[in-house]
Order: C-alpha cells, then structure tokens, then sequence
C-alpha cells in the first residue's frame, strides 16, 4: 500500500518510521528507476526525483539528500582483521569520504556499517546543517540488521534494556543507541527538523559506498 512517505509497515499495519521504500512512495514509485537518484553538481548531493502529481513529469526532490553508507572487513572474524567505512554522496562530491576503524573498536563487518553511519551524520551535522532545504535525508544500505535497528528494533531494546526477543544482549547497542538518539536530536531537537529515512538496497546497488571502504583499506596496507 503506498503512501506520502514511502514508509513500510509492520505487522500491526503501523507505518515504519524510519524506514523508505521507493516503490510505496506516490510521488517517487512512478519514477523510472534509473532516474530515481540524480546529482546535484551545485550542492554535491544526491537528489531524489518525483513524478509530479498533476502532469506527470519528472522533477527534481529538492528537499532531498541521498547517499549511501557501507562498511567492509578483511580478515572478518580473525584476530588480523581491519575494517573501514565509506560514504559516499555522488560521482566527485566533495563529501564523500572513507577510513578505517579506530584499532580499539572491533574490527568487524558490522561495526563497520555501523561507523559508516555514525560518520554519515558527523558530515551531515557539519556541511548540510546550515542548508535549510535538506530536510529529508535517505540513507541507502546494503544492511538489513542496520535498517531493522534504526526503524523497527529500537524501542523494544530501549524496553528489554539492551536484549533482543531472545533475551540475549544486544551486540553493539550502546553505540547503536547513541546514534538513535543522535537522529532523534537531529529530527525532533533545537536544532532538528529533518527527516532521516533508512532505505535497504541489493549489495549490487551499494558498490560505490563499498569501493569508498575498500579503498581506505587498500590505501592503509598496499
């Protein structure tokens, strides 16, 4: 069922906050998909375009900002491996960016992700803040454990504090935690007003996020 926002559903029929979905927006699940994301050389942004509700045509979302987060590990899960995360904006953006993980945070593919996120949001804090038409932030992730975390999962580990339907502890959810309160701060604070939105894509439709990480590897051990 498509709505204003593109937001999915859970299983009680109660829109996903958090969450996008392209083809359950009305204004965006019309748009060719290979004209669904488009640069903005001016902002060196990635924009979304709509299918205007009356004509039809294809313009541009100019409250959007598009980008994409990944992480990648070598050696994941031995006692050698090194992770790095990239973010990437657009072909020659000036904010895109990668690194590798601080040694004293598990070298992970996970953390990895999660990184690339946190990073995300220091670079949106500090170029798009003073921008006010960059309300509506769509984060593309191959990360489904990601997306789940920030849209649907949070609360009931706020609830449980920290453990999962299992009742296991949740792994990560100290940081996890402070970046839900990062994007809470950022939507709903002082200083807020924007929309952030957690779109899951194939692996295969993340590559240049992951060619970010995979190069800050290769750059630290060539």
């Amino acid at each position: 069922m498509a709505n204003s926002t593109g937001a999915p559903y859970d299983d009680f029929g109660e829109e996903l906050e958090r969450a996008f979905d392209p083809s359950l927006s009305l204004l965006h699940r019309r748009v060719p998909k290979a004209q669904l994301v488009t640069y903005n050389p001016r902002k060196h942004i990635s924009q979304l375009q709509i299918t205007h509700p009356r004509t039809g045509a294809i313009e541009l979302d100019r409250f959007t900002v598009v980008l994409s987060t990944d992480g990648a590990c070598r050696g994941n899960g031995t006692a050698s491996a090194r992770a790095a995360w990239g973010v990437y904006f657009g072909p020659g953006s000036r904010f895109n960016a990668g690194g590798l993980l601080d040694p004293s945070l598990p070298q992970t593919s996970v953390r990895a992700e999660i990184e690339a996120l946190a990073q995300a949001l220091r670079i949106i804090r500090r170029h798009l803040s003073d921008d006010l038409e960059m309300q509506e932030i769509r984060i593309r992730t191959d990360s489904e454990f990601l997306v789940k975390a920030m849209s649907e999962w949070m609360a009931g580990w706020r609830a449980s504090g920290g453990r999962n339907a299992r009742g296991q502890p949740v792994k990560h959810y100290a940081v996890l935690k402070a970046l839900h309160d990062q994007l809470d701060e950022m939507t709903y604070g002082d200083d807020g007003g924007r929309d952030f939105r957690f779109w899951y894509v194939p692996r295969e439709e993340n590559r240049e996020a992951d060619a970010l990480a995979n190069r800050a590897l290769d750059d630290a051990f060539m």
